[in-house]
């Protein structure tokens, strides 16, 4: 049932962030890792997190999913490789770069 809802969150929140399909390309978001440890992005949702990316030490990635063009998403977090927490970042916009720390 767990699983069923997170499918159900996740095909909801890919029509956010796509906009359904109507728009083209969609944005990106990046997250510049200026640490010496891997960190990942992700999305806080009540069924656990979504659209992660990992930078390892002094990169940056691009993540694979975003808001839509001209839109931000709220509750995301910066964790650890063993899933602590090391920031809250409170939203995140489309074409945006996420800075660590």
């Amino acid at each position: 049932m767990k699983l069923a809802r997170i499918a159900l969150a996740t095909a909801a929140l890919a029509l956010t962030v796509t906009g359904c399909g109507l728009e083209g390309a969609r944005p990106s978001i990046w997250l510049q890792n200026n640490s010496d440890v891997t960190v990942t992005l992700q999305k806080v949702t009540r069924d656990g997190p979504l659209l992660p990316v990992t930078a390892t030490p002094h990169t940056t990635e691009k993540s694979s999913g975003s808001p839509a063009k001209g839109h931000c998403l709220t509750n995301w977090e910066i964790v650890d490789e063993k899933g602590n927490v090391l920031k809250k970042v409170d939203q995140v916009c489309a074409s945006e770069t996420v800075v660590y720390p």
